[in-house]
């Protein structure tokens, strides 16, 4: 009985591997991995990785003052005053969606004024003196500005407070009748201002980032002169840039 069973299994498994014509089916062929020639190399995703570095806000090398300066008691002086200094702090950028900075800043400065007397000393002549002064100061501030892609920050708005130490020479020109005269002066000079400038908000540094209207109380004392000694006060107004 085990003999016929094992038969008919063996002659069912013959039947099974012929074809429809009797022909013995191939085993199937195998697979065999596509050629890849080696000038092709396999591509690779893209890295999105930036290597820009964010610049650190700073202040501009240098700032300027361009004013006209009216100051004086029993004499007026009118002049034309330029102060140039380098800033030196760093500004603070407290909102990284909005492109401001602001922070505190001293500047070593250097305060020049030129212009003309008018007054008692005159001696009924209009403007007859010429007064020169130059010297060295110091300014102490709080500005705010727009911060470029290079990381410049120029303050657009300030409050500040300077004290600088002038010497120079005052020139009267000779009058009908008043002698002219020249003399020395030395002169310390103290003011309180601010810079009224446009701080734009979007990012887009314009005019109105760059030059600001500068306005400040004027207060100077000259100690050295045999003609002009004393307080006076007065007022600036100009730009800043």
């Amino acid at each position: 009985m085990r003999f016929v069973l094992l038969t008919v299994l063996l002659a069912s498994v013959a039947l099974a591997d012929e074809d429809d014509d009797g022909a013995p089916v191939p085993p199937p062929e195998p697979v065999l991995p596509a050629p890849t020639s080696p000038l092709i190399k396999p591509t690779r995703q893209p890295s999105f990785t930036s290597t820009r570095l964010r610049a650190e806000p700073h202040w501009p090398l240098a700032l300027f003052e361009l004013s006209g300066l009216i100051t004086g008691r029993e004499n007026a002086f009118f002049a034309i005053d330029l102060v140039a200094g380098v800033p030196l702090g760093v500004p603070v950028r407290p909102n990284r969606k909005l492109k401001q900075a602001s922070g505190w800043l001293v500047m070593p400065v250097v305060e020049a004024s030129l212009g003309r007397v008018n007054g008692p000393l005159c001696m009924g002549v209009r403007l007859c003196g010429e007064r020169f002064v130059v010297g060295p100061g110091v300014k102490l501030g709080h500005g705010v500005g727009v911060l470029t892609d290079d990381g410049l920050v120029r303050p657009g708005r300030m409050l500040y407070v300077q004290l600088a130490a002038l010497g120079g020479n005052f020139d009267v020109q000779d009058a009908p009748l008043a002698p002219g005269d020249a003399w020395f002066e030395g002169v310390v000079r103290a003011r309180i201002g601010g810079h009224l400038g446009s701080v734009d908000l979007t990012g887009e540094a314009g005019f109105l980032s760059t030059f600001s209207l500068n306005v400040a109380a004027v207060f100077e004392y000259v100690a050295l002169s045999p003609f002009t000694r004393g307080f006076g006060f007065g007022g600036a107004v100009g730009v800043a840039f």
